[in-house]
């Protein structure tokens, strides 16, 4: 670890390992691994509840279930396909997972495993996300150049937006107004109004941007930068590039905690996870997590 001081918080990061097939429990406050979880291999998508982590598998199709508490995995759906970016609905008690390979999302019961529903959508689905209302569910795909908004009351999409090049990560904002959709070919995100179902202006980034998350109350946007290993930072309104923080090699998965004042980014290539002080814009901490930390999805619950 770095030198630094770390606030005390009680946030929990449930990051994906892929190439160790783990689960790392990492304490945010403390800086540091508070459990490992084995896990079926190739784990890339994760989505945190209350009581239960859920992670997708696309090389052996599967999703494992972990329970929290126990901290061990309690269950495996073995779905098909490729399942790659995963949600979950607190209220409807649903998990969406985008297949990758069958160009479709598929909506799962959070207890039994059971498919519930599976709606066609662009090519190359990626990224999942869900609107702060929970009345929407937006996929990124990739091979389409679009976000897809499905209805959550009946599974089907209410509309096809066009958005920069291989839309990868997508992001619903907190105050339910915009999303953010980052393309890796054309190296920018593109700031959805969702009232309106389409693609309000456009946030000129560096390049691959690839993981995406708000800070101040949706006013900032953090955008992990994979070729140069950086955190950006945007001002939502303007689309001004506010700075940067040197993290690790090809950054992905990135989460706030609840206090808003820190950024955790997951280092794909460097094996390990940055902790960020979004006051300072300085890295406090770096911790070894083991080969190929990806924390695609929602990894910290506030």
């Amino acid at each position: 670890m770095l030198a630094g001081t770390l606030v005390a918080r009680a946030d929990t990061a449930w990051m994906t390992v892929q190439g160790a097939a783990q689960l790392a429990a990492i304490d945010t406050g403390r800086g540091e691994i508070v459990e490992r979880i084995d896990v079926a291999e190739g784990p890339v998508g994760v989505a945190v509840g209350q009581r239960r982590v859920y992670i997708t598998h696309p090389e052996i199709g599967r999703i494992s279930v972990v329970d929290v508490e126990r901290r061990a995995v309690t269950d495996t759906w073995d779905v098909g396909g490729e399942p790659f970016g995963i949600a979950l609905a607190d209220a409807s008690q649903q998990v969406y997972v985008t297949d990758w390979a069958g160009n479709r999302l598929d909506v799962y019961d959070v207890d039994s495993g059971r498919r519930l529903a599976r709606v066609g959508v662009g090519g190359a689905p990626a990224g999942v996300a869900i609107t702060p209302d929970e009345s929407a569910v937006l996929v990124a795909n990739r091979e389409s150049d679009s976000v897809s908004v499905v209805a959550a009351t009946d599974n089907t999409v209410a509309a096809e937006i066009d958005v920069g090049e291989a839309p990868f990560a997508v992001l619903a904002g907190p105050n339910g107004r915009y999303a953010f959709a980052a393309s890796v070919r054309s190296d920018d995100v593109h700031v959805i109004d969702l009232s309106a179902s389409a693609s309000a202006r456009t946030i000129q980034t560096g390049i691959f941007p690839y993981g995406l998350a708000t800070a101040d109350n949706g006013r900032t946007l953090l955008v992990t930068e994979q070729r140069h290993g950086l955190l950006a930072r945007f001002e939502v309104a303007t689309g001004r590039r506010l700075g940067e923080i040197t993290v690790g090699g090809q950054p992905d998965g990135v989460a706030v905690d609840r206090d808003g004042r820190h950024a955790i980014v997951a280092n794909w290539f460097d094996d390990t996870v940055s902790l960020v002080d979004l006051d300072c814009a300085c890295e406090t901490a770096v911790i070894a997590v083991g080969a190929g930390p990806r924390g695609f999805g929602r990894f910290i619950r506030h």
